[in-house]
Order: structure tokens, then sequence, then C-alpha cells
């Protein structure tokens, strides 16, 4: 399981590498106790990370990076409207699912941040990484 913590210098190493992938952006700020945050930092809260523990059971290659180092780059797929959140004074969270270069979904084109959500990105990427899935 690929799992990685990456800046977007890194964009043409893992899409030449993987497939598929999932990268998900994330505010360096703390969300709280019921967003979707990093899967390498340790909650402040007792609840599980609900997405560390879906990616156990998936073999898709999940990378991540802070949203705010990622700008420019965001910039070129998406537009920053969608990912800024006015109310908050800052940019949200979200997942994109990758082919290679190519964005195919992502939690900004109507899937949830949530778990539900995530397993439908994955899904649309490749149908495998779902039914490969050990539910026992």
């Amino acid at each position: 399981m690929i799992r990685e913590k990456i800046t977007v210098q890194d964009y043409e190493r893992i899409s030449g590498e993987n497939e598929y992938y999932i990268w998900h952006f994330v505010r360096k700020t703390n969300m709280g106790p019921r967003a979707i945050y990093s899967v390498f930092d340790e909650p402040n809260h007792d609840r599980p990370n609900r997405l560390k523990t879906f990616l156990e059971m998936c073999k898709v290659p999940y990378f991540e990076s802070y949203v705010e180092d990622s700008v420019g780059f965001i910039d070129n797929l998406v537009p920053l409207s969608w990912i800024w959140n006015e109310n908050d004074k800052n940019f949200n969270t979200f997942i994109i699912g990758f082919n290679k270069r190519r964005m195919v979904t992502s939690t900004l084109h109507g899937h949830c941040l949530c778990v539900e959500g995530i397993s439908e990105i994955i899904y649309e990427l490749n149908p495998d990484f779902i039914e490969q899935i050990n539910l026992d």
C-alpha cells in the first residue's frame, strides 16, 4: 500500500509510477473531529480516522499534500473559487482521483468528502480497488 505525504513537485513522479491514485489536499489547520483529516497526523480527539481505516482495506495509492502549499497546481485543475471557503477565509480540503496525469473525479465534482464519497471516487477510477476489499 502506497501512503505518502508529498508536494506538488512530486506530481511527475507519482503520475509516472501509478496508473490510478487518489490525492488528498488537507488544510494545515485543524478542522475538527468530524472532518476527513490527514492519515499521517494523530487526531486531537477520540474518534478514529475513518479515511485511514478505509484505506487500510483498499489498495489504491494514496498521496497527501497541504492545500495551502498547492494553490498554483490546483488552479491548473479547477477554479480556486471551488476550494475557497469565504466564511472561514480558508481553503476547503478535498480529494482528487487521478488516472496517470488525468483528473478523473473528485469531491469537488459531487462526491461527498466522506468514506462513501471517497469509495465512489475510487470505484470510478478502477472498480477492482473496491471489489478486492476483504470485509472479513
